[in-house]
Parts: structure tokens; C-alpha cells; sequence
């Protein structure tokens, strides 16, 4: 079966994206189907300044608005700077591992030559979250990831989609009701995903595991395996931390790894100077968290890659607008029964508690592929 996936790829610099597109593409291929990613350009796709003109002119003479406006130019400029001097590959990493297809410019793109498919899956990732953009501005963006387009007697699917809150404005609802009721299956990959869901009208969705969660320790680590891969020949602590999150102050770590003799080998997508960074590409991600004697991480995905490798880690809560994603990596302990790995403060206990062996990567209750295809399909 041809199976065309919608889902965020477009990053340069967010492993998690780029590793669940590759971890669901595998699976299916290994149950025989013939999975794309469709590459759907959400970020031109994201109407900005809907307001009257008027309007738009008066909160611009705000000097708060205005240093605001100008501060977002400067940082987005550092961010696109950083990224053309620090490439880490994720392009060449889609076309040596995904199938893809064209780039569709927008959700009328999308209608008027919807790709080719006999199921269209929305998910993984945080598909369905906004990240507190307006309804105004995320209109089309909600529309493309609630599968709205396509012929008629297409299978639309979504597999561990995240909504990364749990409340729903009601404009959105009004869109999102009726796409989502068009589904033939829904699967979520949070807990609180299903209350979403239920208050949406779809009493039906289950529970999903990751893609990332699909597949043992070995099938990432021949990902990485090969000579351009360099791992730090001093013990190191590995700390990926992702949007320069709230407050937290990140010296604690490198003075924690100070303490224990560790190096710090540090992974971020913000563009400050005041720590030393490392630009590895997705296989050597891997590699440098398969081969740390710990992890510190704000992240999901590096989270649930150190359970796969079985790392000692420490996650740090997000905070501020980022808060809602906390429920993910509370689903994600508590699917697997194991303690959570939370960093309180500037207390690192947690890092020296004996790693988790979760065996099998996902726990009975928790709809696999083929399971919620299947269920589409009667």
C-alpha cells in the first residue's frame, strides 16, 4: 500500500524530527507498504499579519511592541546565520533514508495536485499543536495536518499525533471537528491526547508508541556506525538542550560534569557564544548519546533514545510557552513503568540512579502501525 505522511521535517537542526520520519518510513517498509513523506512547506504556508491595516499600524507604534518586533528580526537573523555556518546534514540524511515527495507549497497546492496515496497518515510529532500561534495565522497549517485534501475514498490515518496541550480554542475547534471525524482511525501518542480527542468527538482514538519507540538499540546504532562518526576519547556528558528553554541555568551542568571529571559535549539550537557547542548530524547524535556516561536533555526524543541505549539521564522540565510538552515525557515514564527521570533545580541525583531496562519498547494497551492501519482498513 502507498502511504503518504504528513509531518514537521523541514528543520535544520531538530533531531527528533528528522528521527521519527525516519523510524515510521522503516517500519512500514519492513510490513511491506510503500511509505513517502509528503513534503508539505507548513513555515510559507503560515499566514502572518491577517490584522487591518490600521490595526496593524497602531500596535506597531507601541514601543514595547516595536522593540519586541525588532528584537524577533535580530534573533531570527543570529538563528539563520548560525544555521549556514553550523550545517548538520539533515538534508542529505533525508535523501540518503526517506522517500519524499515534491515540495507542496501551501494547502491549495496540496487540493489541487494532492499526491498520490492509497492512505494518508498525519503524525507523528506535534502535528497538531499551534505552539501558540493564532488560528488566524495557523489556519491553513491546522487544515494540511488534518488531512484536508485528497480524493474522497483515500484512507486518512494519524499515527502518535501529538497535540502538545490539552486545550483547544473554540475557532479551532470549529475547524477541526469535522476533518477529524472524516478519519478512519486516530491514534495519539499522549495520554492527555485521548481526552483531546474525546472532547473533539472521537471516542475511539488509542494509544500509540513513538516511531522512534518501534525499533531496538541496534537498528539506530547501524545508522551510526562508520568512520566519520567521532565520539570524544575522555568520558563526557552529553546535554542537548533544545530552544533555549525558560530560565534554566545551563553552567549547572557543565560545573555537575566538572565535579565528576566529565567533559561536556553540548548540542543546542540556540546561537549564544557563552558555551562551547557541537554541530554533529543526525548518526552522530546517535553515537554521541550511545557513548556518553550520561545524558542531560530538555528533549523527548533524547529521552527516548537514552531509554533505548539504556543511558543514565536527566530531564529538564520546559517551561514558559513549551510547558504543555511536559505531558509527553510524563506519558512517556509512565508507559514504560519506570520512575521519572526529572532534574529538579540544581540537583543531578537522578543522573547517578542505575539506567532503565525497559525491554520491549512499547507496553500492551499501545496500538502499533499495523494494528491502527488495520483498523482503517475493516
Amino acid at each position: 500500500m502507498k502511504i503518504g505522511i504528513v509531518t514537521y521535517w523541514k528543520s535544520t537542526d531538530n533531531y527528533g524530527e528528522q528521527l521519527q520520519n525516519y523510524a515510521l518510513q522503516e517500519y512500514l517498509r519492513g510490513l511491506g507498504h510503500e511509505p513517502f513523506l509528503i513534503r508539505y512547506d507548513y513555515e510559507a504556508d503560515t499566514i502572518y499579519g491577517t490584522k487591518p491595516l490600521p490595526v496593524r499600524l497602531l500596535r506597531a507604534c507601541n514601543p514595547k511592541r516595536l522593540a519586541g518586533y525588532f528584537k524577533s528580526r535580530k534573533n531570527n537573523r543570529m538563528y539563520k546565520k548560525n544555521c549556514l555556518e553550523h550545517p548538520r546534514g539533515f538534508e542529505e540524511f533525508r535523501k540518503a533514508h526517506l522517500s519524499m515527495s515534491r515540495i507542496y507549497s501551501s494547502i491549495d497546492d496540496l487540493r489541487n495536485d494532492p499526491p498520490e496515496a492509497d492512505m494518508y497518515i498525519a503524525g507523528s510529532d506535534q502535528v497538531w499543536n499551534t505552539f501558540g500561534g493564532k488560528f488566524s495565522e495557523m489556519r491553513n497549517r491546522l487544515s494540511a495536518f488534518f488531512l484536508d485534501f485528497g480524493k474522497e475514498d483515500v484512507k486518512r490515518i494519524s499515527y502518535a499525533a501529538s497535540w502538545g496541550r490539552t486545550e483547544i480554542p473554540e475557532d479551532e475547534i470549529n475547524l477541526i471537528r469535522p476533518l477529524l471525524a472524516k478519519f478512519d482511525a486516530v491514534s495519539v501518542r499522549e495520554e492527555s491526547g485521548i481526552g483531546v480527542c474525546s472532547r473533539l468527538g472521537r471516542k475511539d482514538a488509542v494509544l500509540s508508541p513513538d516511531p522512534v519507540l518501534l525499533h531496538g538499540a541496534e537498528v539506530y546504532r547501524r545508522l551510526y556506525r562508520g568512520p566519520d562518526v567521532k565520539i570524544p576519547e575522555e568520558k563526557y556528558l552529553f546535554f542537548y538542550f533544545m530552544n533555549h528553554d525558560g530560565d534554566y541555568d545551563r553552567r549547572a551542568v557543565f560545573e555537575w560534569a566538572a565535579a565528576h571529571d566529565l567533559k561536556v559535549v553540548y548540542v543546542t539550537d540556540d546561537w549564544h557564544e557563552e558555551f562551547e557547542r557541537s554541530f554533529p548530524g543526525l548518526t552522530g547524535w546517535l553515537a554521541l548519546i550511545d557513548n556518553a556516561e550520561y545524558v542531560v536533555t530538555n528533549s523527548f526524543h533524547c529521552s527516548v533514545v537514552s531509554l533505548i541505549f539504556e543511558k543514565k539521564f536527566g530531564v529538564i522540565k520546559r517551561t514558559g510557552s513549551h510547558a504543555g510538552m511536559n505531558t509527553r515525557m510524563d506519558s512517556l515514564f509512565a508507559s514504560f513503568g519506570v520512575e521519572p527521570r526529572y532534574i529538579e533545580g540544581r540537583d543531578f541525583e537522578i543522573l547517578l540512579r542505575p539506567a532503565d531496562k525497559v525491554g520491549i519498547m512499547w507496553t500492551d494497551g499501545q496500538a502499533l502501525p499495523e494494528q491502527v492501519i488495520g483498523s482503517a482498513l475493516r
